[in-house]
């Protein structure tokens, strides 16, 4: 029996953040909706008959991840025969012009008739907590008012998008339902640092100050060693916003992409060279951050329950 929701997100297993952004989770249980991991569209593709969820995570405006989130919008089996067209037969003999041509004429006719017999993509497709994310230069100076987001986002259903203020409708990243996030947590150490895997801050501070990164998949373990600091650094998405849900005080340095920049609750950004003894007494702290959060994130299923 086909289940009610497909997701498509970075499943990374060793991404605590990635993992944490599925957001059915908090909703349903895990036999009742197919997870399939954007990166592996072009191996499996996804189940078409149910409704599809795209996100949470950086998956807007990003290089890896702008043709597959293309290529959602419509059938797989479409898509494949799209691909299978662009790659036809190139000739590199000219004497075989004829027959070239009407291989090509023939193909194409084939791929029309195969193409429109194909059923429609999914019947109600979803962009749900995913984020603009773009390392290029200019990308990382853009105002809200003035981001570009890609052609495709108007071929789905319901776009929500956990940049904030920009024109679209604001869903956060649905992994502030986490009920670690509410527990209360025995302050440990001042100060940490909480970096990218894959973007360490190398040559940031000579202080003696605990670093862990944000690989893994155990988020409770994640969120309570947040919970276990004062002040935050970081240069990791889930670490400004976690520790910002967590009412901590949280400083971006050296942001590398764009999906830093348009939090509705603004970290404190420095750049390596900064010393960030200097500024902490200003780190602003949110109050409220994980109830509006939450609110939001319950009013957009409310939707979406609603038009499925």
């Amino acid at each position: 029996m086909a289940k009610k929701f497909t997701v498509v997100h970075r499943a990374d297993k060793n991404n605590v953040g990635d993992w944490a952004a599925n957001p059915l989770q908090y909703f349903l249980n895990d036999d009742e909706y197919d997870v399939v991991d954007i990166d592996d569209l072009n191996k499996k593709g996804f189940p078409v008959n149910t409704n599809l969820i795209v996100g949470g995570g950086g998956l807007i405006d990003n290089p890896n991840f702008n043709q597959a989130m293309e290529d959602l919008t419509d059938h797989p089996d479409r898509v494949r025969l799209k691909r299978l067209f662009r790659m036809r037969w190139k000739l590199t003999d000219q004497s075989l012009d004829e027959m070239h041509k009407e291989f090509t004429k023939e193909f194409e006719r084939l791929i029309k008739d195969t193409y429109s017999n194909i059923p429609n993509g999914p019947e109600y497709k979803v962009i749900w907590g995913a984020g603009h994310n773009n390392s290029d230069a200019k990308a990382l100076k853009i105002k809200p008012q003035n981001l570009e987001y890609p052609d495709y986002l108007i071929d789905y259903d319901l776009v929500g998008v956990r940049d904030h203020n920009t024109g679209y409708q604001w869903a956060p990243c649905a992994s502030c339902m986490h009920p670690a996030l509410r527990k209360t947590y025995t302050v440990r150490n001042d100060v940490i640092w909480f970096e990218h895997k894959k973007q360490l801050i190398k040559t940031f501070g000579a202080e003696s100050v605990p670093r862990f990164i944000n690989s893994g998949s155990n988020i409770e373990q994640t969120i309570e060693l947040l919970g276990s600091a004062n002040t935050i650094i970081t240069n990791s998405y889930h670490g400004a916003y976690w520790g910002t849900l967590l009412n901590k005080k949280v400083i971006v340095v050296d942001a590398w992409s764009s999906k830093f920049n348009y939090m509705k609750h603004k970290p404190t950004f420095i750049n390596s060279s900064t010393d960030w003894q200097d500024i902490i007494d200003d780190v602003e702290q949110y109050d409220n951050a994980l109830d509006e959060c939450c609110n939001a994130t319950e009013k957009f299923w409310e939707i979406i329950k609603q038009r499925t």
